[in-house]
Formats: structure tokens, sequence, C-alpha cells
């Protein structure tokens, strides 16, 4: 494999099928990446990064492996993880390797790791960095293999890397509309005097979910932040929505405003800056951080996996 000028983004998908193609697509790229003396970071399953640990055998030292079911496991997350790694090495070019949909997820997982990889493009363009993004053709159904040529302008397959007639360049992340309720949510209006009140709801339902105390306060910490986001930038109210999908309790907070920051949540908020932490942080607190925003206002849906347990 040829080494590819590190002088901006490089964004490539490997669509394998079994483990021999799984090495065959990875290990030319972390071989160069040793070669080159460039930072790898691996954040992948713990299967595939045992795959490429045994490869290596005792050069695996020399790659940083996370597991990218623990530190992933919210999309939104993967982002900051790879800022941090790229900007530890102070503009020296790095690489990495993730794999960011597996069997196992949900749809608006799915959706929203779609949403992620496009919105890496955003993130990282013109920053001197290689990623490489494995997918699993045995395992991922078609509609989200289908995604991969969307968000990727180069795709490796059976040997082959070629780019992807389908890539979009610059797609609008926070635009379209989330799915309705799969059961019937309970439903209430705010404003700044309810505030206490929403609280008190969130709270009544991850309780009657079954999360442990730690779970319930942190869900009533991200609502409450969002919640408050509505009455101070939403037009001073907004509606709560709470209701039971599966495994998950999900909250959903609509208003009026608009959010125009792609990244919004994905940032790391800095000391000084006021404002922008409540998206942030519902993405450290929440399994799963859906947001969609454009004229007609602004939705954000937070998921956590309860318990079994009552929920009215």
């Amino acid at each position: 494999m040829e080494r590819m000028e590190q002088h901006a983004f490089q964004h490539r998908a490997l669509v394998y099928e079994g483990g021999d193609e799984y090495l065959a697509g990875t290990m030319p790229f972390v071989r160069e990446a040793l070669a080159a003396g460039d930072p790898i970071l691996v954040a992948v399953g713990e299967a595939q990064s045992e795959l490429i640990a045994g490869e290596l055998g005792p050069d695996a030292d020399r790659v940083l492996f996370v597991d990218m079911h623990r530190v992933g496991g919210n999309p939104a997350l993967a982002i900051p993880l790879w800022r941090d790694f790229v900007e530890h090495h102070g503009g020296r070019p790095v690489r990495g390797i993730g794999e960011p949909a597996w069997t196992g997820r949900g749809g608006a997982a799915l959706e929203e790791c779609h949403r992620h990889e496009c919105l890496l493009n955003h993130a990282f363009h013109g920053t001197a960095w290689d990623l490489l993004c494995a997918y699993d053709a045995e395992s991922l159904g078609d509609e989200a293999l289908e995604r991969v040529a969307r968000s990727h302008e180069l795709i490796s397959r059976q040997g082959r890397t070629e780019r992807s007639a389908r890539f979009e360049a610059d797609p609008d992340c926070l635009a379209g509309e989330l799915p309705p309720p799969q059961s019937h949510p309970e439903v209430s209006a705010f404003g700044l005097d309810e505030l206490g009140e929403v609280r008190r709801q969130v709270a009544a339902a991850a309780e009657g979910s079954g999360l442990d105390p730690r779970g319930v306060a942190d869900l009533v910490t991200a609502a409450s932040e969002l919640a408050a986001n509505s009455v101070v930038h939403g037009g001073g109210h907004g509606t709560l929505r709470l209701w039971r999908e599966e495994d998950d309790l999900v909250v959903e907070v609509e208003d009026g405003g608009v959010i125009e920051e792609p990244l919004v949540g994905r940032l790391r908020p800095m000391l000084s800056q006021e404002g922008g932490r409540g998206l942030w942080l519902a993405n450290q607190l929440c399994d799963l951080v859906q947001i969609r925003s454009g004229a007609a206002g602004t939705k954000v849906r937070l998921h956590v996996c309860s318990h079994e347990g009552a929920f009215a």
C-alpha cells in the first residue's frame, strides 16, 4: 500500500468479510505507520484488536489500542477521542483505525454512526492524518453498508481501493426527522416556571424504569440542561416527551430554536466558555443522543438503557 500524502485528512472505509480480509485490509496500514514512525490509534472491538495484536507480535506494544465498544458506545464520543489523539501529537502525521458500527447496534445508533462518519470529514478537514474505518459486511445490513459510500471518499474492498461516486462532502448532519415514538409518550409543555417539574418527571420515569440512583441523577442532569437551553435559546419554552423503546428509556426535548454548529455536543467546552455545555454533558451522561434541527425548530432525543420496570 502506497504511503498517502499527509497534507490533509484522509478518510477511508474498509469493507471486509472474515478475519483474513480484515487483516489483509488493516495490516499494511498499520505496518506502514510503524515503519514511518507515525503514531497509530486502533479503536475497534476487542476481537478485532486481538487479531491485529496477534499479527503484530512484539510490535503490538507500539500501537495504542482502545475498545471502541466501551469508548464509542455513544458515537458522539468518538470525535473527541480522535481529536485528543491528533492534538496530542502536535501536528505530526498520525493514523487511526476505527470501527464505529457493529452487529447488535440498534437502528437509531447506526443512524448516528453514519452522521458521525460524515461529521468526521467536517471536524478534521485540512488536518494531516489518515483514518481507516472498518465495516463487517457479514454482520451489517445493506443499509448500513450503503451509507459507507456516502460518508467515505475512498472505499477499500477485497484488495482494491476506489473513490466513491456517492460520497457527500458536506451533508447537513442536523437535518431530517426523527422516527415517531414506538410507544405512546408522556407529553408536557414547560417554560421557566416548570423546569423543576421537568426534573421531577424525568426522575420518576428513570426510577420506574429501574435505573440505579447514579443513572437517575445523570439522566435528570442531562434533561435539565436541555430544558434550560430551550428556555434560554429556544424561545422561552419547550415540550418534554418520555417513553420506552425496548430496553431504552427515551427523553425528548423540542423547542423553536435552531442549532447552526454541526459539531454541537462533540467539542469539549473551554473553561472560559459561556454556554454550549448542555449537549456536551448530555453526550457524556447518556447512551445515545440524537439531534435534529432546522427551520421548524430543534429536537434532542436522549436514550439510556434501562432495566425492566413500570413506565407510565
